[in-house]
């Protein structure tokens, strides 16, 4: 059953991964870490029995996460959710105001393109970099099922908000999707386990199960990713000499 609640989860070994030689890779990993390293690294386990209790006992009153386990009433505000993770509390939540000159600049570098981007459109022609970005940002930030080989806005928006580096409250956006899953039966199985394992080892003072392993795949790390990226690499460069 290890699977159940984290689906679509993707957590990185930002240590392995940031030792690579791919620079294009390393620059995006290295912009993810600056922002979100505490909430995207990876544990290796997750606490599985006590997430499926989590997500039974829980729901929200006035904007904080209520919840009782292993016979503990807990209550999760988005000022804990950020302390534990290390998440920016201050920034934008909308993207808005991103100036259009910026956007247009992203859709090029994405796609290598000068063609207009519209969402939603497809992530086949993305540079490899942002290709494992936009995972990233689908699957360990957005949470959501469906398709993964889609560009939606929201997740362009997001990542081209990661790249520019720009200041977000980066607490808010991710407590308000943490909100819409414990709301949302079928959103439960798509991430956050990793997150909800920490939170409760922290806030349960008394033994929570047995522990259950990531499997390995939902894990990246430069030995995982070394072989696709010097393939990656290589085709590119022999397309280049042609």
């Amino acid at each position: 059953m290890a699977a159940s609640f984290s689906v679509n989860t993707l957590h990185i070994d930002f240590e392995s991964v940031l030792a690579m030689e791919h620079s294009g890779m390393v620059g995006m990993l290295k912009m993810l870490e600056n922002r979100l390293k505490g909430f995207l690294t990876a544990t290796g386990s997750t606490y599985e029995a006590a997430v499926g209790e989590f997500f039974t006992n829980t729901k929200v009153i006035a904007g904080t996460i209520v919840c009782s386990v292993a016979n503990r009433k807990l209550a999760l505000s988005k000022e804990v959710f950020a302390e534990t993770f290390g998440l920016p509390t201050e920034g934008m939540v909308g993207f808005l105001d991103i100036p259009k000159e910026t956007v247009s600049e992203m859709r090029i570098r994405f796609y290598g393109s000068q063609v207009p981007f519209r969402a939603p459109s497809k992530k086949k022609g993305m540079k490899m970099e942002y290709h494992l970005l936009h995972d990233i940002v689908a699957k360990a930030l957005c949470a959501k099922a469906g398709s993964f080989d889609m560009v939606t806005s929201e997740k362009f928006d997001l990542m081209v908000a990661i790249l520019v580096d720009l200041t977000v409250n980066w607490s808010r956006i991710l407590f308000n999707t943490f909100i819409a899953m414990v709301n949302s039966q079928s959103r439960q199985s798509q991430g956050y386990a990793v997150q909800i394992s920490v939170v409760l080892g922290n806030m349960v003072n008394t033994d929570l199960g047995e522990s259950v392993k990531l499997h390995l795949k939902k894990v990246l790390t430069g030995r995982a990713m070394g072989l696709p990226v010097e393939f990656t690499s290589k085709f590119e460069s022999e397309a280049i000499n042609i």
